[in-house]
């Protein structure tokens, strides 16, 4: 038994005798890796889909000002996110601005709503009035800076994460990966029965866990189940013990089921219905940083987001981020190619990255590759900046169809 004063932020490292779990068959046990040679092949090389692979055991900056979503669980298998509400004055992209406030003063107002301190304000005023029960367990993620900082490894880089160190600064390629969010890297506090309900993410990525304490359960469904189960459970499904006949069944289906305890890190595709769920006493605390490995399938997978085939409708991305999120991509894989000292191996693998990319079927990246070729390529967020004196009429105008004809609209995180 660890001494208690050895124990990660205080918090238990065993689960209680006990404590109700979901049932994990034979074949639904992650894989797992023994050395970090093996973990970081897996991380940077490998494709993710249909795959949780997790590496055994082997800080977080102190801030004042965090921004966060903050969820609670006043009804039994459901989240329900708290929000301060947010007036159309407070968007700085609204055109009607018509009391006098200076732009900027708004635009520290809808910053300072979105804090947590604000959302913990929200949080009281409900519980005052009923709305959300006393003992209803809470959920914060998401949690990073509310403004970019200076990064305490790299004075260089200014980035939104609240993490002192995180998988990018140990794995040696990750400056060259096609895509990694390293700015947007976030921190997920729950205690039991709270957790991220049944979900895709919002782009066809992939996600690195890192869990410092506690205990979480970790559920993903296969590919083939990507539009399924969510159209059966719902998005946000929370599968609370003790189960009924109808979530049994549903996690009967999941390709993995992993417990997940103080020092695991583990890999999955994030493009794939997945679920956590925090257990034992305690505090769970983890974090996640999205990213795409230097691996041709995962390219491919990549640039099928926010499209009716592969994507779950209701998950998807704003088409303009999605765009901007590909310009970064052909950046990334350009810089990296153009690095005579990269490793050949890598190179290799990029290459069929870039390769992938351009075959895409997606209408903006093959005007992105275009553009390129001739030489002539401007981001978008630098025309729209430019033109920015008839912002409203380019916010309509750049709605467009993607491959299957559909047209644009905002997606759901």
């Amino acid at each position: 038994m660890v001494a208690e004063s050895e124990c990660p932020f205080g918090q238990p490292l065993q689960l209680p005798s006990k404590e109700p779990l979901w049932p994990i068959r034979e074949d639904q046990k992650p894989e797992v890796v023994h050395s970090v040679k093996e973990f970081l092949e897996v991380l940077q090389m490998q494709t993710h889909v249909d795959r949780v692979v997790a590496r055994g055991p082997a800080g977080v900056a102190p801030a004042p000002r965090f921004r966060a979503r903050l969820w609670h669980y006043s009804q039994r298998g459901r989240e329900k996110e708290i929000k301060v509400k947010k007036d159309s004055k407070d968007d700085p992209k609204d055109p009607r601005r018509s009391d006098g406030t200076p732009a900027a003063k708004r635009d520290t107002d809808a910053t300072e709503k979105k804090s947590l301190a604000a959302l913990a304000r929200q949080l009281q005023e409900l519980e005052g009035k009923a709305k959300v029960t006393s003992d209803a367990a809470l959920y914060i993620s998401e949690l990073r800076w509310q403004r970019k900082v200076r990064h305490p490894l790299n004075k260089q880089e200014r980035v939104k994460t609240a993490t002192n160190c995180d998988v990018y600064d140990v794995a040696p390629f990750a400056r060259h990966m096609p895509l990694w969010e390293r700015s947007e890297g976030g921190i997920f506090v729950g205690e039991r029965g709270a957790g991220s309900g049944l979900h895709v993410d919002q782009c066809l990525w992939s996600n690195v866990g890192r869990n410092w304490c506690g205990f979480k359960l970790f559920a993903i469904w296969p590919w083939h189940e990507r539009h399924s189960i969510l159209d059966e459970a719902g998005k946000g499904a929370i599968f609370c013990p003790p189960l009924t006949s109808e979530e049994e069944g549903f996690l009967s289906r999941a390709k993995t089921v992993a417990l997940v305890g103080p020092g695991d890190v583990w890999v999955f595709s994030g493009g794939q219905p997945h679920t956590a769920m925090c257990v034992g006493d305690g505090i769970n605390l983890c974090a996640y940083e999205s990213f795409v490995p230097a691996n041709e399938e995962a390219v491919s997978l990549l640039v099928q987001s926010n499209t009716k085939e592969s994507h779950w409708r209701n998950c998807w991305m704003d088409d303009d981020d999605l765009d901007e999120l590909y310009e970064d991509v052909v950046d990334s894989l350009q810089k990296a190619l153009a690095c005579s000292s990269l490793n050949s191996r890598l190179r290799g693998r990029l290459e069929g990255c870039r390769r992938a990319m351009r075959e895409s079927k997606d209408s903006y990246c093959k005007e992105l590759w275009e553009q390129e070729d001739r030489g002539q390529r401007r981001r978008r967020r630098e025309e729209e900046y430019e033109e920015s004196s008839s912002d409203l009429e380019i916010q309509q105008g750049s709605k467009k169809p993607r491959v299957d004809g559909k047209s644009s609209s905002p997606g759901s995180v």
